[in-house]
């Protein structure tokens, strides 16, 4: 019985120290031939927001919009001191964000205006920015008197 404890735990010895060794070869370079600066921890990406940093900062870079892109969407959205641009395959909008703190919680609303004055039923936007700052989501009232508007979620580009 000890001996079949022993061969297991060896076993698992060997699986554990296998799977920690990752791709790097001898002297420092990858499986591919470059050299690497950094040994088993992850970089962030160059346009990374900063983690848990204020709403303006988490939300500040250049978003691509997730869902399959119609006329009426905003694709691509770009934002930066506080001023948004928004293009899509027929609208092409600019807003500026206003945050607000209220009972310690930061929050965001934007309007936008947009070419010939059409902002696909949009109205005024409360910005939604996750923590570590790789989603974003504007969800919109729509127009007075109506039943809301569109929500638009965007992943950071």
């Amino acid at each position: 019985m000890r001996k079949a404890r022993w061969i297991a735990a060896a076993t698992l010895a060997v699986v554990v120290m296998a799977a920690g060794c990752g791709s790097k070869s001898a002297g420092g370079k990858t499986a591919d031939g470059t050299a690497s600066a950094t040994t088993g921890v992850a970089r962030k990406p160059a346009g990374a927001a900063p983690s848990h940093g204020t709403l303006l900062e988490r939300a500040a870079g250049t978003w691509k919009y997730i869902a399959a892109p119609d006329d009426s969407t905003l694709d691509t959205l770009v934002i930066k001191d506080g001023k948004a641009t928004a293009k899509g395959a027929k609208l092409s909008c600019t807003g500026t964000l206003v945050t607000t703190k209220k009972g310690g919680q930061e929050s965001a609303t934007i309007t936008y205006t947009c070419k010939d004055g059409k902002d696909g039923g949009r109205g005024l936007g409360h910005l939604k920015v996750d923590p570590e700052g790789s989603s974003l989501v504007i969800d919109f009232d729509g127009p007075p008197g109506g039943w809301g508007g569109p929500v638009d979620s965007y992943r950071r580009a």
